[in-house]
């Protein structure tokens, strides 16, 4: 059985270190034991959170997963800031909790707008501007036809002046919409 001096130069530590890890539960039995039960440590240490299957819920139970996990982040947010102002020394344990609940809350948000993508639910910046463009030259057009097609309904006896006064109300009309596109 080696001794923790030997330990400690096998594995580049200081005795002191060793010592400390000894009273973790690193076994002494040999140089091997102790290296493969930090690896294991290491291990563990590395091993990436458990993923939550959001694959398996649908968009309605996401989006109530959602709104319940708000209420958890936020929770857990009241929970640290009530013991960093009370000097609490578990508050590194709840900022932890806080960060990894509201870095979930994030990944769960992210993959309620990735299926409304996904499901068509949300359009590009490049169609809505094409659409709108599309829409607003439909509405222009039909501005422009307004005058002569409601001249008579407006005024049957002169036509006429009803054309001229709508005529007017069409181009402040585009006027106005014009600024307001601008």
């Amino acid at each position: 059985m080696p001794s923790q001096i030997e330990i400690a130069e096998a594995l580049g530590l200081t005795r002191q270190r060793v010592s400390v890890l000894v009273k973790q539960g690193m076994p002494l039995d040999s140089i091997e034991a102790a290296l493969a039960w930090r690896q294991a440590r290491e291990d563990e240490r590395r091993r990436p959170a458990p993923v939550v299957e959001l694959e398996t819920l649908t968009d309605l139970t996401l989006e109530q997963s959602i709104v319940t996990h708000k209420a958890r982040v936020e929770h857990a947010g009241e929970i640290w800031d009530a013991a960093m102002r009370g000097g609490d020394t578990n508050g590194p344990k709840y900022q932890s909790s806080y960060n990894a609940a509201f870095k979930t809350l994030i990944d769960l948000e992210a993959e309620l707008e990735r299926r409304r993508v996904a499901n068509a639910e949300f359009i590009s910046a490049k169609e809505a501007t094409a659409a709108m463009r599309d829409l607003m030259a439909e509405v222009v057009n039909r501005l422009d036809k307004l005058a002569l097609d409601c001249a008579e309904g407006c005024n049957p006896e002169t036509p006429a002046k009803a054309v001229k006064v709508l005529e007017a109300w069409v181009r402040k009309t585009r006027e106005d919409l014009s600024r307001a596109a601008g």
